[in-house]
């Protein structure tokens, strides 16, 4: 006989059910622990010692985690928190993608071994007790990851609202019947227009030259914007741009005005790009990857030449 002692938020009648189901006869003692007895003989208790760590590796580790992420960021609801972590679990099982060292499998595997083990020594196992240490790695590092799932589901979130409102702010501008270009570089952003003169707006850089926290890609999304054209042509010279990527967002929001460039001279691969054609400076100050922003050095320098290739494309 084997009698596993198992938490409250554990399914006792699921655990004797499959018990049952591999020929080890087993019930359930309810309480504030409930105890699955298991009566089965020496043979069957491999197969037993799997079943358990089957299930520990699963509702155990799971509900251990959404403890841990809700105590660390309790302003996240519980029902979230465990979407994440079961989706996180799953695909972490489905693609063998190795948790504090070792997959899931593995962990499970080393779970029965142990159990194997210990039924030598004893007929009664707590269960929690006898897995909060060998999970503790685990059950850390999955947390780590249910919390940066939330976060990047909060940051997607933030994101398309704000999709929401320059769309909406682009619905009130009338169209016009013209073509800008849009260069996207490490560097910074620029625009010009199908003939390759360069598009500004004195007032809405003065604004910007005021406040520390506008971003060359704010400024060209609120030129763009405020000009409405009919046509974008986005030459993107910086795919591998964080997330959301400015490109990514000119795109969304202009729907199928915006364009991508079929192939000029200035979006050729490893083509030179020199210091006049640098609207914006860049500045390691910033919390995002890359932030870029308007400068009066910037400023200074907006009426150097444009390169006539930049109205190709």
């Amino acid at each position: 006989m084997l009698i596993f002692e198992l938490t409250a938020d554990m399914d006792s009648l699921g655990l004797a059910r499959r018990l049952t189901e591999c020929g080890a006869a087993s019930y359930v003692v309810s309480g504030d622990r409930p105890r699955v007895v298991c009566e089965c003989g020496t043979a069957l208790r491999s197969r037993v010692a799997q079943l358990v760590a089957g299930m520990i590796t699963r509702e155990w580790l799971q509900a251990r985690v959404v403890e841990r992420v809700c105590r660390m960021e309790p302003l996240w609801s519980a029902e979230e928190v465990q979407f994440h972590a079961l989706v996180e679990i799953c695909e972490s099982r489905l693609k063998s993608r190795p948790v504090a060292g070792h997959t899931l499998d593995e962990w499970q595997a080393s779970l029965a071994r142990a159990l194997m083990s210990h039924f030598g020594r004893s007929v009664c196992i707590a269960l929690d007790p006898f897995v909060r240490f060998r999970l503790h790695r685990a059950v850390v590092e999955l947390a780590q990851r249910v919390r940066d799932r939330l976060v990047a589901s909060a940051l997607e979130d933030e994101y398309e609202e704000s999709l929401s409102m320059l769309r909406y702010m682009l619905d009130e501008q009338p169209l016009y019947e013209a073509e800008l270009h849009v260069y996207i570089t490490p560097d910074g952003v620029w625009i010009t227009d199908a003939e390759g003169g360069m598009v500004s707006d004195e007032q809405i850089e003065l604004v910007a030259l005021q406040d520390d926290d506008v971003t060359s890609e704010d400024l060209a999304m609120t030129i763009l914007i405020t000009r409405s054209p009919w046509r974008i042509v986005v030459h993107d010279g910086y795919p591998d741009a964080p997330w959301p990527s400015f490109s990514e967002t000119v795109t969304r929001v202009f729907g199928d005005r915006a364009i991508p460039c079929p192939g000029c001279p200035t979006c050729r691969p490893n083509r030179s790009r020199t210091g006049s054609r640098e609207r914006f400076a860049f500045d390691h100050r910033s919390s995002r990857a890359v932030r870029r922003r308007l400068t009066p050095e910037a400023e200074r320098t907006s009426d150097a030449p444009v390169d006539s290739e930049l109205g190709e494309g």
